[in-house]
Parts: structure tokens; C-alpha cells; sequence
């Protein structure tokens, strides 16, 4: 197996982890693929991971058939070992295909710079979940009882998803998940609303939660990044692995809910 696909099935693990505690979610796995399925009609919170499974075009097409039950959107990243072959078929099941997602990875002999000393801390408990649920709702503009809905719910000491805060001398400026698996880790959420941004927090939060981890037995980090964050970890030494083709499938407003 290759790398990529390494890497995609331990997204696959971190996406049931996010996922799995949204009330009213569906989700549904393999090694390489996932469906997961929410309440909300958004299609960043109904998520499908399309990896190089021997049954990628049934899942797709399962997938499919059964977010139309539920009237929900869709957002899928595809392999790209498997994104040529199928992209015939998302088309004609209604796919978009609207960019790419960087996959990127920091390699145990990479060394990271330190950053300013940061107050760090994680997210536990009602009080701060929520600040870290404030962070995440405003550095994506997305709607604050979603964030509650969707994303705080998995912070929790077992989910396997664990948030970190970093405070400044403004208050909170920004926060990141870290999902690990044996000497892996994922980093996913990394949030920091506009008004914090280019004050170096980002960068700071990140080289001491990456450090931590290394102290903690972590070897290796992964990431699926965007276009707008892919500087920050290129300069922390994340290279790219793949460019992970992202299609879109929306329904009419008459088959939602």
C-alpha cells in the first residue's frame, strides 16, 4: 500500500471519530471509505471519503442513493488512484467537481522550529469546549449551533479527538484537533477567526501541540489541508502527498428537509 492510501484510511478512522457522537448521524465504513450523514443540510457536515477500495464505485453509489433518502448534500474526497474511474459515474449521479484537497505530511526527521511561548490548553469540560466551539464557528463562518451540533460534541476525554486552545493576551485566538493513532496523528480544525489571523498564534499553536506529541511517542502528522492554510504548513515542514480531488453534490431545496 501506498502512502496515500495509508493515509486515507486513517482519515477514514478520523472522520468516524468526529462524527460518530453528532446526534442523528449515519455513518457508514469500510478500510477505505466512509459515508457519514447528519441532520444538517450542509454539505461540509455530510461527508463521503471515496479511498481505493475494491467496491469504491458501489459504495459511491450507495453513498449516493442513500444521503437522496435523507435529502443531504454531500462533500466527497476521492483517492486519486480511484478519482479517473469514477468520476463518470459521480457525474452522472450529480457530482461536481470543484478543486482539489492538498494531502500533506510532516515526516519524523522533520525537524520543528519552536514558536513563541503560547498559553496552551486543551478543551475540556462545558466552558472551554465552548470557547473552542466560538473559534471554530467564527474562523469558518459557520452557524454557532452547527459548530455545537456537529463538532463540539466529539471533545470529549474518549472520543479520540483532542482540542487545544491557545490564549493570548486578547483571550482565545485559536484552536486545533489532533486525532491519534498508534505513532500518527491527524491534525484537522485548525481555527483562527480573521480578526487573530497573520499574529503568528497559528504557527505557535501548531509547533507546540506537534512538539508535544513527538515528546508523547508521535512520529508522523497528517493533514488535509486548504488552499489558504497549505503556506502555513509547508512552512512547518509538511510536504504534500496528493492533491485529493473534491466533488460536490447538492439536491434541490425540494428533496431536503
Amino acid at each position: 500500500m501506498d502512502e496515500t492510501e495509508e493515509l486515507i484510511q486513517l482519515c477514514v478512522r478520523a472522520l468516524a471519530s468526529q462524527m460518530i457522537a453528532t446526534p442523528g448521524a449515519e455513518v457508514q465504513m469500510t478500510r477505505s471509505c466512509i459515508l457519514g450523514l447528519t441532520d444538517e443540510p450542509l454539505a461540509d457536515h455530510n461527508r463521503l471519503t471515496l479511498g481505493a477500495d475494491p467496491d469504491a464505485e458501489g459504495f459511491l453509489i450507495r453513498s449516493v442513493a442513500r444521503a437522496k433518502e435523507r435529502g443531504r448534500p454531500l462533500t466527497a474526497v476521492v483517492s486519486p488512484h480511484v478519482a479517473q474511474s469514477l468520476a463518470p459515474v459521480a457525474t452522472r449521479l450529480g457530482f461536481t467537481a470543484v478543486g482539489t484537497a492538498p494531502l500533506m505530511v510532516l515526516r519524523p526527521d522533520v525537524p520543528v522550529q519552536p514558536s513563541r511561548p503560547t498559553d496552551i490548553v486543551r478543551a475540556l469540560g462545558p466552558e472551554l469546549v465552548g470557547v473552542a466551539g466560538d473559534l471554530i464557528a467564527a474562523a469558518f463562518n459557520e452557524p454557532r449551533d452547527v459548530i455545537a451540533r456537529c463538532i463540539e460534541v466529539s471533545m470529549t476525554e474518549t472520543s479520540g479527538v483532542e482540542t487545544y486552545i491557545a490564549w493570548g493576551d486578547e483571550g482565545p485566538m485559536c484552536t486545533v484537533s489532533v486525532i491519534p493513532t498508534g505513532d500518527t496523528a491527524g491534525i484537522t480544525l485548525m481555527a483562527t477567526p480573521p480578526e487573530q489571523q497573520r499574529k503568528g498564534m497559528g504557527r505557535a499553536l501548531l509547533s507546540q501541540v506537534i512538539g508535544d506529541y513527538r515528546r508523547r511517542g508521535v512520529e508522523r502528522f497528517h493533514l488535509g489541508a486548504t488552499e489558504a492554510g497549505r503556506p502555513l504548513y509547508a512552512s512547518l515542514g509538511f510536504e504534500l502527498v496528493a492533491d485529493l480531488p473534491v466533488w460536490i453534490l447538492e439536491w434541490p431545496a425540494s428533496a431536503q428537509d
